[in-house]
C-alpha cells in the first residue's frame, strides 16, 4: 500500500517547494459567500461550482451541476493609514480658508514665511507626511462578480477579479522652505534679527545642537540663535521635538534648505499612488479521479483566458480631499492599459477518509503579465504587474455529516506590487453547520482570517454567513470585520475597522 501512496505525496511536495518562493501577487481573494463566511477556507471543503476557483480537483467527485452568480469584496487597511491618512486631511481642513494656498505661493516665488507660516510646514514635513511613507502601508482590496456553471466534472466560470491599492509616498527631497541656498537660504527662513535665545542653557532639546551644526556650515548669521528659534516654532506649533523621526525629519528640512538652488517645499510631490488591476477571466476546467486507491485523489486544472485592465494615478497631499474627480480619471483612457493574456490553475484534492479531505492549489502558474498605466508624475516607475503563482493548502473535517471545520494557508508569501512593500499570507479557519428543516436547508457559518506576513498581526478579521437551500435555489450571505478599529475623524469621527468583507451570492444546484 505504501508505493501506491507515494504519488500524491510526491506531487504534494513538488507544490510545497514551489510554494517556498516568494512571490509578486495580490492578497487571495475569497470567492463565494459560503467560503468567505468560513474565513476564507475553501481549498479542502469546496464541492460546487467555485471548484475551478478555490480547487480544480474537486471537480473530479460528484455527480452535481450547477449555476452560481457570487459576488464578494474585501479591503484592508494596512499599518496606522487611515489614521495618518485621516490627520493630513485634517490638519489641511483646519487652515483657514486660502492659508495653505498662501504658504506655497510664498514658498514658490521665495518670500519669507512668517511664524505661523513657518510652525504650518513644521507640523505638516516634520510630522504628519513622514507618517504616510512606512513600508507596507496602505490600503489594499480585492472584489470579484462572476458566473460559474459546473455539469459533473466540467466547469465553465466568467470571473470578474478586481485588485486595488493605495499606496503612499513621503517626498524627501523637495523639503527646502526657500528657494534660495546657503546661509541666504537659512536667514531668509530664520531672521537673524529677531531669533532669540529660546531655552536656558542646558534645557535645549538635542535637536538644537544638530540644527547649529547644520546652520554654522552653511554660514549663516546668526546659527546658534537661528537653531534655537527653529526649535522653538516647532514646538510651539505641537511638534513632539524630543521623537527621533520627527528630529530627523527637522534635520531634513534644514539640510534641504541650506543646500537648496531649486524646488522648494511648494513642489514637494508626497502623496500617494492609486492602482489597480482588473481581470476578466474566462476558464474552462476539468477534474479527474486517478484509477488506483480506490480513486480517492482528484487531479484538475483550469485554462483561462485573461483580460486585464490596470489604472495608474497619482494624487498629491494637497488634493487628498480632492476625491470627486478621482474616480473620473481613473476610469478615463489616458490613465488605462489593457493586456490579454492566458494562464492555468492546477489542483489536487485527497480524499483518505470519508470524514477527511486534504487539497493544495496553485493559481496563475504561467505568471500572468500585464502593462500597467503610466502616471506622468512617476515616469520611472514600474510598467508591468506580474500575478505569480498562489499556492493554497487546506483541510476539512466533517465532525459529523453535517457539520464541517476546514483549515486554509497560503504557502506562499504574496508581495504586492500595488502597495509598496505589502506582502500577504493569509490563513484561515472556518466551520459550517447545516440543518435540514424538511424541503428547506439551512447552514450556519463563522470564520476567522489572519495577514500572517502583515506589519500588524494582531488584525484578525471575524467572519460569519448563511445559506439558504429550497428545492436546489440557494441564497448565501456573508459578512466580516475586523475588531482592530480606527476613529476616522474625517468621516464625522466614525470608527472603521481594519478589515472589511462582505458577500452575497445566489445559485442553483441539484446532484444526479
Amino acid at each position: 500500500m505504501s508505493h501506491r501512496l507515494s504519488f500524491p505525496f510526491a506531487t504534494a511536495l513538488v507544490l510545497l517547494l514551489a510554494a517556498s518562493l516568494p512571490a509578486f501577487g495580490e492578497e487571495w481573494g475569497f470567492l463565494g459567500a459560503r467560503y468567505q463566511g468560513m474565513g476564507g477556507a475553501g481549498v479542502a471543503v469546496v464541492n460546487d461550482e467555485h471548484a475551478s476557483y478555490w480547487n480544480p480537483g474537486a471537480l473530479a467527485f460528484g455527480g452535481r451541476h450547477g449555476v452560481a452568480l457570487p459576488v464578494s469584496a474585501q479591503a484592508a487597511a494596512e499599518g496606522t493609514i487611515l489614521r495618518d491618512v485621516d490627520e493630513v486631511a485634517t490638519f489641511l481642513d483646519g487652515l483657514a480658508d486660502g492659508e495653505f494656498d498662501q504658504l506655497l505661493d510664498d514658498l514658490q516665488i521665495g518670500n519669507a514665511l512668517n511664524g505661523a507660516q513657518l510652525a504650518t510646514v513644521l507640523e505638516l514635513a516634520a510630522v504628519r507626511l513622514p507618517g504616510l511613507d512606512e513600508p507596507g502601508e496602505g490600503l489594499i482590496a480585492t472584489a470579484n462578480a462572476s458566473l460559474l456553471m459546473r455539469h459533473e466534472r466540467i466547469a465553465i466560470t466568467g470571473i470578474g477579479q478586481g485588485y486595488f491599492g493605495a499606496d503612499p509616498v513621503f517626498d524627501r527631497v523637495n523639503l527646502s522652505l526657500s528657494n534660495l541656498n546657503g546661509a541666504a537660504a537659512i536667514d531668509q527662513l530664520i531672521n537673524p534679527g529677531t531669533a532669540m535665545d529660546r531655552y536656558a542653557p542646558g534645557l535645549a532639546p538635542d535637536v538644537v545642537s544638530d540644527l547649529q551644526e547644520i546652520f554654522t556650515t552653511a554660514m549663516s548669521s546668526n546659527p546658534n540663535l537661528q537653531a534655537e528659534e527653529l526649535v522653538f516654532q516647532a514646538e510651539s506649533a505641537g511638534v513632539n521635538v524630543n521623537d527621533p523621526g520627527v528630529v530627523q525629519a527637522i534635520l531634513n528640512l534644514a539640510s534641504a534648505t541650506a543646500g537648496s538652488s531649486a524646488n522648494s517645499f511648494a513642489d514637494n510631490n508626497s502623496g500617494a499612488f492609486i492602482r489597480g488591476l482588473a481581470v476578466e477571466e474566462v476558464g474552462v476546467a476539468y477534474g479527474h479521479p486517478l484509477p488506483f486507491w480506490g480513486e480517492r485523489i482528484g487531479l484538475g486544472a483550469n485554462l483561462k483566458y485573461m483580460y486585464g485592465t490596470t489604472f495608474n494615478k497619482f494624487v498629491r497631499y494637497n488634493d487628498i480631499n480632492s476625491g470627486a474627480d478621482l474616480v473620473d480619471e481613473l476610469t478615463s483612457a489616458n490613465n488605462r492599459e489593457t493586456t490579454q493574456t492566458v494562464s492555468l490553475d492546477l489542483g489536487i484534492l485527497v480524499k483518505p477518509y470519508d470524514w477527511l479531505r486534504l487539497g493544495l492549489t496553485a493559481r496563475n502558474v504561467t505568471s500572468p503579465e500585464f502593462n500597467l498605466a503610466r502616471d506622468p508624475s512617476d515616469p520611472a516607475g514600474k510598467s508591468k504587474l506580474t500575478l505569480d503563482p498562489q499556492v493554497r493548502a487546506g483541510a476539512a473535517i466533517w465532525v459529523l455529516p453535517n457539520w464541517v471545520v476546514a483549515f486554509d494557508a497560503d504557502l506562499t508569501t504574496n508581495e504586492s506590487e500595488l502597495l509598496d512593500g505589502y506582502e500577504s499570507r493569509i490563513v484561515s479557519l472556518g466551520t459550517e453547520f447545516g440543518i435540514p428543516i424538511g424541503p428547506v436547508g439551512l447552514a450556519l457559518r463563522a470564520g476567522a482570517y489572519v495577514n500572517a506576513a502583515s506589519n500588524t498581526p494582531e488584525a484578525i478579521a471575524l467572519t460569519g454567513g448563511l445559506g439558504l437551500d429550497i428545492f436546489g435555489f440557494n441564497l448565501d450571505l456573508a459578512v466580516g470585520a475586523s475588531p482592530k478599529t480606527e476613529e476616522v475623524e474625517a468621516v464625522n469621527d466614525q470608527t472603521i475597522p481594519s478589515r472589511l468583507n462582505a458577500s452575497v451570492m445566489i445559485s442553483y444546484r441539484k446532484d444526479f
